[in-house]
């Protein structure tokens, strides 16, 4: 494997976890959410109580963050994100090792790293190429941005 691509593995790493970040950020902001105006804050007044509307806030909440089951969409992040880190650990390693008996690979390595130009985050780069596959392979990935 070429030190280049493991520039590139690095980066792609750190942007995934920096969006997985980002996305548990709005996942925390909805739970916290006060007020959703679906009736949610209604006064029971005898037998005319909005339950469902309260039932609602409060399943979207925890499914947001915090459900007792861990499955929530933060909790599915948190792993996903510890999934990318070990990755990225493991990549790390394996490079630390190729460059830990060689100088002029460790040079390399560091000049690669700090003069590689940044490239497309991954999903752009699956997006073009998955647009020139033949069939229905684009169908499959047409998701992806």
């Amino acid at each position: 494997m070429e030190l280049s691509e493991f520039v590139y593995l690095d980066r792609d790493c750190t942007y995934f976890k920096n969006q997985i970040r980002s996305i548990q950020t709005i996942a925390r902001a909805i739970s916290h959410q006060e007020h959703w105006g679906l009736g949610e804050d209604h006064v029971a007044k005898g037998d005319l109580d909005l339950i469902s509307a309260k039932t609602m806030v409060a399943r979207w909440r925890s499914k947001a963050m915090g459900a007792q089951d861990k499955n929530s969409v933060y909790d599915i992040l948190t792993s996903h994100r510890e999934t990318v880190d070990d990755f990225q650990t493991l990549f790390r390693t394996i490079r630390e090792q190729m460059t830990a008996h060689d100088e002029a690979q460790a040079a390399k390595y560091k000049k690669l790293e700090a003069d590689l130009p940044q490239q497309a985050p991954a999903p752009e780069r699956l997006s073009t190429i998955t647009q020139s596959l033949p069939g229905v392979m684009p169908q499959l990935f047409k998701n992806v941005q």
